[in-house]
């Protein structure tokens, strides 16, 4: 995860660890090993351990490293925000 002060970005211009998961259709662990490695680029937000949040360009620049469909960005930025709630 990237240590540096997370960017001031509008809310809806970064997504959650279940969105990402949900796009990628892997589990929501795989994703933080993800970003814990820094295979995709993250912040934490919040005191203590906080949440992840991964901005849509990295994801967008995820996908095109790992010559993955640029659709998913769009699935991701659909889905559910957290786990608890229901995929369109």
């Amino acid at each position: 995860m990237d240590a540096a002060t997370p960017p001031t970005a509008d809310p809806t211009d970064y997504l959650t660890v279940p969105q990402v998961a949900f796009a990628l259709r892997l589990s929501q662990e795989t994703v933080w090993r993800m970003a814990r490695s820094g295979t995709l680029r993250s912040f934490r937000v919040g005191n203590g351990r906080g949440q992840v949040r991964i901005l849509c360009d990295d994801f967008h620049a995820y996908l095109t490293a790992n010559r993955l469909p640029a659709g998913l960005a769009a699935v991701a930025a659909s889905a559910p925000p957290s786990s608890r709630e229901r995929a369109p």
